[in-house]
């Protein structure tokens, strides 16, 4: 077997001269030049041969950008449980000539394990990089291709890696690049068993007339046969499935794809032997999220699916799995279409490219395996110029001689002082989720999803809890990871909510919701004294949709009334209606079991004769809805969108919680007894704050409170103070 092992080498590395030597960058005569990679033709197992040339940009001839990625290029099929937590971010661990992270868990993938000749010299690339370039090179050789030379962009080889002022300077002009390259090729990597599932979905969906997207109900995903486009009866599960795991590759979850994609003049799509075009998966991608049915291509859902329990034929691992085709890679899509707007000449509108703190929310979820370019990815698709909203220009360079820490710190300051305000405080994660040590607790850690969802976007231009007060921000200080600000203390939390993932009786859940709101007093706090005195029913689920349903504030009254059908639901569908995978309402909390009755029922008897939400009221539904499931004439239309409010409002991922003097809210899970809750100049939302034995606070997240979300502190006669956030 060794010798065997050894033949191989031999084989694979015969063309490569033991006396040739590495290859040395020279540096670049100026700024603004690049430098471009001349494939040259090799055939079958002989050495990749290339050369690297040296041009201004604006002199450049035609060349193609190539988008890959640095590590492994399939997706990794885990088993759910197996999935391990990301290690933390110490400091900078990076290897001079590699640019990445060891802290990123594909890191292996990264190792620069083959050898091109390169000018006569020879130059390590990863695995991935080596297909990549195979597949280029095999191009070269069909009779069909020009005999010019074929000129690319390639991160790897065309940039000096080690050489951190050069990456500086070429990092800072992708954006140009990329403009200027004819075309980009988005190498995806080699083909796999699932690739052909994948295009099938891909030709057949993106074939559909937009015109008849709406036509499509949310449903049919299930029930092909009824489709009444007629396409789905094409399209099986596995076609699906095959789809998902395409979507689930590293590329699509690479920071640096976004800028790529999204400044391409076109894009050619790779994979293996396969192409297609962008244009086809973009139309798909829109396809699904005009229906909705990514929520559906989830293999938590699929699972269920009678047809692939039967027969899951290869795709029995990848149920066992996680995995989802989700928002991301519509983000990624959206980002493309509203940059090519912003850059059409023939488009008659005025449409600006994204501002970068919304490129970085919504691509949150990108992965880098250098995390400074969680931010640098972003830079050459941002809009800088000043808007209405912003106050000083946004002034961000790349600088790889900055740690990530001063990184993140650097791009949080930008975004306080150029907005001033403190929107940006609602982006720092829980902070049971952060990675990077040493990050101020007001800085988010860019290197994890944003979660829970900043609640600020479920309410744009709706709350202003400190009215309309001013602050500016102390640029000095926040220089040094410190936050200077002013507000008053509303109160203290005084009682929590257990969390969905805290128990594992559901019902212990929906009991401490109901137990909070027994607590509170039969007279809510009122600071304008408007002689309103909401029941403890109301409260509770205003406070848990955070007063918003279907986009109207504040939230209807019917929205209470589905709120108690929900409840219902939950109580009663275990038993009395057979829930399938293929229903349009399908609640993400289990039954709930006998033991939280009492206290509802307790809560109910509290709600005076004329309330919608009093017992006589919610007997009457609960007979009405049993009677209903029996003939077959309920339909739960509408708590679907209950759901979607709840989730939105922060799902299993916020706690609700009471204060001291009686005010309810909800807020991040890692909030506790004894926390603050601050309303802070320029804040738009309460934060809460966990005080520190420096006298000073830690930024524990954003909050809703219920009844002070308009001004109303202004009037409570609270001292105003300056505190530190460090």
């Amino acid at each position: 077997m060794r010798l065997r092992s050894i033949i191989s080498h031999v084989r694979i590395t015969q063309s490569l001269p033991f006396f040739l030597g590495h290859y040395k960058y020279e540096p670049l005569p100026s700024p603004t030049c690049i430098r471009l990679l001349e494939l040259l033709p090799s055939t079958g197992a002989t050495a990749i041969r290339c050369s690297l040339k040296t041009f201004e940009l604006q002199d450049a001839p035609s060349f193609k950008a190539l988008s890959y990625t640095w590590g492994h290029s399939t997706t990794a099929i885990k088993a759910s449980a197996t999935i391990a937590k990301e290690p933390k971010i110490l400091s900078n661990t990076h290897q001079e000539g590699e640019g990445r992270y060891d802290s990123d868990p594909e890191a292996a993938g990264r190792t620069r394990r083959h050898s091109i000749i390169c000018d006569g010299r020879l130059v390590k690339v990863t695995s991935n990089l080596r297909d990549a370039l195979r597949m280029l090179a095999n191009a070269i050789n069909m009779p069909q291709m020009p005999k010019t030379p074929s000129y690319y962009w390639i991160d790897a080889l065309c940039m000096n890696q080690s050489d951190i002022e050069e990456r500086n300077i070429q990092v800072a002009r992708m954006a140009d690049v990329f403009k200027k390259a004819d075309g980009v090729i988005c190498w995806l990597g080699k083909e796999d068993e699932f690739t052909n599932d994948a295009l099938t979905t891909i030709r057949r969906i993106s074939a559909i007339p937009e015109s008849d997207w709406p036509l499509v109900p949310y449903t049919s995903f299930y029930d092909p046969e009824e489709s009444q486009l007629g396409y789905s009866s094409h399209l099986t599960f596995h076609n699906w499935l095959g789809f998902m795991v395409l979507i689930n590759r590293p590329w699509f979850k690479r920071a640096w794809v976004v800028q790529e994609i999204a400044l391409g003049k076109s894009a050619l799509v790779v994979c293996g032997s396969k192409v297609f075009s962008w244009d086809m998966l973009s139309k798909t991608l829109s396809f699904v999220k005009t229906t909705k049915w990514y929520h559906h291509l989830h293999t938590e859902k699929m699972k269920h699916v009678k047809a692939l329990q039967k027969h899951p034929g290869i795709y029995k691992r990848v149920l066992q799995s996680k995995l989802s085709v989700g928002i991301s890679p519509v983000y990624l899509n959206e980002t493309r279409l509203a940059v090519s707007a912003s850059t059409d000449p023939n488009s008659l509108e005025s449409i600006r490219p994204p501002p970068l703190r919304i490129l970085l929310d919504k691509h949150r979820f990108s992965k880098s395996s250098d995390p400074r370019d969680k931010v640098y990815a972003f830079l050459g698709l941002a809009n800088r110029a000043l808007s209405p909203f912003r106050t000083a220009p946004l002034t961000l360079t790349p600088n790889y001689n900055l740690s990530v820490q001063e990184v993140y710190i650097e791009a949080a300051r930008a975004f306080i002082v150029s907005y001033e305000n403190l929107s940006w405080l609602s982006h720092v994660e829980d902070p049971s989720k952060r990675r990077t040590l040493g990050l101020p607790s007001w800085v988010p850690d860019l290197t994890v999803p944003l979660d829970p969802y900043p609640l600020r976007f479920r309410g744009p231009g709706f709350w202003k809890a400190s009215g309309n007060k001013r602050w500016v921000p102390d640029e000095s200080n926040l220089a040094k990871g410190i936050l200077k600000v002013q507000g008053y203390q509303l109160d203290h939390i005084d009682q929590t909510s257990v969390l969905l993932n805290e128990s594992q009786d559901p019902s212990a859940t929906w009991a401490s919701i109901v137990k909070l709101a027994l607590s509170l007093e039969s007279s809510y706090p009122d600071p304008e004294q408007s002689g309103k005195n909401p029941s403890r029913i109301e409260v509770l689920w205003r406070t848990l949709t955070t007063d918003i349903y279907a986009h109207a504030y504040p939230a209807p009254i019917e929205a209470g009334s589905l709120f108690i059908d929900y409840i219902l639901n939950l109580q009663i569908r275990h038993r009395l209606m057979p829930w399938s995978s293929a229903d349009e309402f399908q609640p993400h909390h289990s039954p709930l079991s006998e033991s939280i009755y009492p206290e509802w029922r307790t809560l109910l008897k509290l709600e005076p004769p004329d309330s919608p939400y009093c017992l006589q009221k919610y007997t009457q539904r609960l007979t009405a809805v049993v009677e209903s499931m029996f003939n077959g004439t309920y339909s739960p239309i509408g708590l679907a969108q209950l759901q979607h409010e709840l989730d939105q409002s922060g799902g299993k991922n916020r706690r609700l919680f009471k204060t001291r003097g009686g005010f309810m809210g909800t807020g991040p899970r890692s909030l506790r007894s004894g926390d603050e809750v601050w309303i802070l100049h320029r804040g738009g939302l309460p934060f809460v704050l966990r005080p520190q034995p420096s006298g000073h606070y830690h930024l524990i997240g954003d909050s809703f409170v219920y009844g002070v979300m308009h001004g109303e502190v202004l009037k409570m006669n609270l001292p105003q103070q300056n505190i530190t956030i460090v």
